[in-house]
């Protein structure tokens, strides 16, 4: 490559880095399903998600410490509320991973939490939806009916149930984690969540689950790869993409989240999806995308020269 080429590179690096790194996060937010359900072969399943969200909280909290010190106690409480609808969500969805090899109809599920919320919000906060959203409300429901469709019946696995019940927990945990977040800290904020995610999972396993007596160093490299990728990096990769991204984009870069997931589960797994639940998951994009659209069509105020 010339430097002319070369110089062309950078300057189209330099200009969509931050949808770049978004694109890079939606595909280590898919490999997170694959991390864990891998994992989960020899660890305890609440066991697997304490120690990796204790060790999380140990790796925020010198960052935090000083932000944690200075929240009220209301506010520590309203965290702490947060962070246990968080815990119950990512149980859900980790029994989901247990008793599921559909992840990508599991992870179009999920995305549903999106559409979920303003109506939790609305109900609980009396906060309006948007027009646009009665417009992609019926869609969802459309594609969650073509999902259910088995053989002209209509059926859902007890994995797909979970994965769907863990939708309505991540809802709440949305809904609440958007209204608290406007007076505390994120970084206290969050800090407090992964450390109640770490109690809340590690004390359901120390009184109901047990640890082999050894790990096999695969898992423990799986383990590894969903903190440090899955939770740390991810978290980390995906504040820096939306700085260096118009929240158009990344509004629409963020839906890819479920199709990665169903075209790994397809992959790895050998996920086969009939008519139904091709056309399903389709509608369920299709919902996303529409209720995004009042952003992603919004133009750009222009700047002051």
């Amino acid at each position: 490559m010339n430097f002319h080429g070369k110089a062309m590179l950078e300057t189209m690096l330099n200009k969509y880095r931050g949808e770049i790194i978004l694109f890079v996060v939606t595909i280590i937010a898919a490999s997170g399903w694959f991390f864990s359900k891998n994992a989960l072969i020899e660890f305890p399943p609440l066991g697997f998600m304490g120690l990796r969200f204790s060790i999380a909280f140990l790796l925020y909290l010198p960052f935090a410490y000083r932000s944690l010190k200075q929240l009220s106690s209301e506010q520590i409480w309203r965290s702490c509320a947060v962070g246990l609808c968080y815990a119950i969500y990512l149980t859900l969805w980790l029994f989901g991973l247990v008793h599921s090899e559909h992840f990508g109809e599991g992870a179009f599920l999920v995305s549903l939490a999106m559409l979920i919320s303003p109506l939790l919000s609305w109900w609980i906060f009396k906060d309006r939806p948007h027009r646009i959203f009665w417009i992609a409300l019926p869609i969802a429901a459309l594609g969650l009916l073509l999902l259910a469709l088995s053989k002209g019946t209509l059926h859902f696995s007890l994995g797909s149930l979970i994965f769907l019940s863990s939708s309505l927990c991540g809802a709440i945990y949305f809904v609440l984690n958007n209204q608290f977040s406007r007076h505390i800290p994120v970084l206290a904020l969050t800090t407090l969540q992964v450390g109640v995610v770490g109690i809340f999972c590690s004390g359901y396993s120390l009184l109901f689950e047990t640890f082999p007596d050894t790990i096999s160093a695969p898992s423990w490299g799986w383990f590894l790869a969903a903190l440090l990728l899955a939770t740390n990096a991810r978290m980390l990769l995906q504040t820096i993409g939306q700085k260096y991204c118009h929240v158009a984009n990344a509004a629409i870069i963020m839906i890819l989240e479920p199709v990665w997931t169903l075209l790994f589960s397809i992959l790895l797994l050998g996920e086969q999806l009939n008519w139904s639940k091709t056309l399903g998951c389709l509608c369920i994009l299709g919902a996303l995308v529409v209720y995004q659209l009042p952003i992603i069509l919004k133009k750009k105020t222009p700047q002051a020269q």
